[in-house]
């Protein structure tokens, strides 16, 4: 009974949609090093961090959004109703996308979403690409979901810039979908609704809890003492 409770509970787990930071480089002020690469990535440009005696960036006094170029990106899967709307889809994708990371960056430090002309002049500006949206198949997940059919995927590349110090402090990638998600979904899934809108919120999510150092307050302890 225990080694099916084991291999039911991965299965689930590995099932589980998320976005993850992919490919990751080091970089310090005396030497570069390099992470082993995620089994998760998709061949896209590594993380660099430019820190001050292995010390990491933290703490902005604001954090400006850009919203992130997608003119390149490949934009397919099940995104709008029809062909006709898909352009227009794509044009809000990143404006939907400043919206769900202003909300979580927020946590971090006062963060708003520049306009075209407006440049930040403090704090942290955040940026970047769409390298793939992909929205699967609601089809797809219905029949053969468990399997991986019709499964969503979203890349994209991100740069932080300390705007003060005019450097780039973090670069990374984060990529991820929806995964081995059936019909029914899970609160991180769609199941058979649009999966896109889930994707971009897991990402957002994502990037804050990779700026964050301990976004969870592990290890946190109330009047405990040691002997």
């Amino acid at each position: 009974m225990k080694p099916f409770l084991t291999i039911l509970c991965s299965f689930l787990l590995c099932s589980c949609a998320d976005m993850f930071v992919t490919k990751t480089d080091v970089s310090t002020a005396g030497s570069v090093s390099s992470a082993p690469i995620d089994s998760k990535d998709f061949g896209s440009n590594r993380v660099h961090m430019v820190t001050n005696c292995g010390v990491g960036a933290s703490g902005p006094r604001a954090i400006y959004i850009r919203p992130f170029c997608i003119d390149t990106a490949t934009f397919v899967g099940d995104e709008a109703a029809s062909d006709g709307e898909m352009p227009i889809r794509k044009a809000l994708t990143p404006i939907e996308f400043a919206g769900d990371l202003k909300e979580q960056l927020e946590k971090l430090a006062p963060a708003r979403i520049l306009k075209d002309d407006e440049t930040p002049r403090v704090g942290w500006l955040v940026e970047g690409q769409f390298n793939v949206v992909d929205g699967g198949s609601p089809l797809g997940r219905f029949f053969f979901g468990q399997l991986g059919a019709g499964r969503s995927f979203l890349g994209m590349h991100v740069r932080i810039t300390d705007v003060e110090r005019g450097l780039v402090v973090y670069e990374f990638d984060v990529a991820g979908g929806s995964r081995l998600q059936g019909m029914l979904g899970t609160v991180r899934a769609s199941g058979l609704g649009r999966a896109t809108p889930f994707d971009l919120q897991n990402a957002a999510e994502r990037i804050y809890l990779a700026l964050e150092p301990n976004a969870f307050h592990y290890g946190a302890r109330a009047n405990v003492s040691l002997r």
